[in-house]
């Protein structure tokens, strides 16, 4: 046969972009035997490929090549106004004595963007997420729910969370005898079934044992979703500051709001990072209740640090330390009774 041409060669990698390809799998595919021309021109065409960036020795093993994913560049023009993929999200508040986090009025989410919520098991995480999903129901063309605890092992709704919607009253799940938003029974490889340009609830991740592999399953997430959003639980350990993964778990979000307990029956929801401030919000509070067993938020308001005991909850020396009479132990008052003092 004639010599392999680098066309032909160009030819065969097409399908293997991203993917690794060996010397010998050229050779084989192409019937080509050892001592011939077209044997030595194989190895020749790659590394000239390789100057062209189509391909690149992996240097694990002799002959291993990483096929390139072509990437074109992007073209773009800055015409449009300052609103342009900004969305107007709705933030979880509480509809029986219409407080909230105001946060519509501190943070801006566009299009594309991931929501972090972490914290601790039974202080809020799905009240959060699931009042996400029904604020903005009508926000995108689509609405997903994921998690392995949403449905019994017959593939239907489980009754907990049936219970918990119906209490959510507020809430419209249901039109024309038809559910507004899909439930997933997925447990990983939560990216395959993410509707792009939809809003993707994911409640929660977990990752036995390979936690540092958490930023890689949020990039992937934040690719899947395309032009929609991302609302993604992680648990956290009790006065932990990041969630399972450590500080990598929040490398690709766009805003994350942390939750711990707040004194025996309420919690606390802290704005950690935040890609795109409308003003100070970073690190800013609020304590809230949970009533309707889980299913419903009550009595948000912002909390600051207690400036009788600077946060610590108690006051005195180590030896004569007691619960500081100002946040009764809990480290953080009412922001208005703690101006007033």
């Amino acid at each position: 046969m004639a010599e392999i041409t680098t066309g032909e060669v160009r030819e065969y990698l097409r399908p293997y972009e991203g993917k690794i390809v060996n010397l010998d799998n050229i050779r084989s595919e192409f019937n080509i035997q050892r001592g011939t021309k077209s044997f030595d021109a194989v190895r020749n065409i790659m590394f000239q490929l390789s100057k062209q960036n189509v391909v690149k020795p992996t240097g694990v093993r002799p002959g291993d090549f990483k096929v390139l994913t072509i990437v074109l560049p992007v073209t773009f023009s800055l015409d449009g106004d300052d609103k342009e993929g900004v969305l107007d999200i709705r933030y979880p508040r509480s509809y029986s004595d219409d407080t909230s986090f105001s946060l519509e009025d501190l943070v801006e989410i566009s299009r594309g963007d991931l929501i972090l919520i972490t914290g601790e098991t039974n202080y809020g995480k799905t009240a959060i997420a699931l009042s996400f999903l029904a604020e903005n129901l009508s926000l995108l063309p689509s609405s997903t729910l994921m998690g392995s605890e949403y449905t019994s092992s017959d593939g239907q709704i489980s009754p907990k969370l049936k219970r918990r919607l119906k209490r959510m009253d507020w809430a419209k799940w249901v039109e024309n005898g038809t559910p507004r938003f899909k439930l997933l029974p997925v447990e990983h490889d939560y990216e395959d079934y993410m509707d792009k340009g939809g809003m993707t609830v994911i409640d929660w991740i977990s990752l036995p044992g390979e936690y540092y592999l958490i930023d890689r399953v949020t990039k992937t997430l934040k690719n899947g979703e395309g032009d929609g959003i991302g609302v993604v639980v992680i648990q956290k350990n009790k006065d932990a500051e990041f969630a399972e993964g450590g500080q990598r778990s929040e490398r690709y979000a766009d805003l994350v709001l942390k939750i711990d307990r707040f004194g025996e029956f309420e919690s606390l929801l802290r704005v950690g990072k935040v890609k795109a401030p409308k003003g100070r919000v970073s690190g800013r509070t609020w304590a809230f209740g949970i009533t309707d067993k889980g299913a419903n938020l009550e009595n948000i308001r912002e909390v600051v640090r207690c400036t009788q005991c600077w946060g610590r909850g108690y006051v005195g020396s180590n030896q004569n330390r007691k619960r500081c009479p100002s946040c009764e132990g809990r480290k953080f008052v009412n922001k208005e009774a703690n101006a007033n003092h």
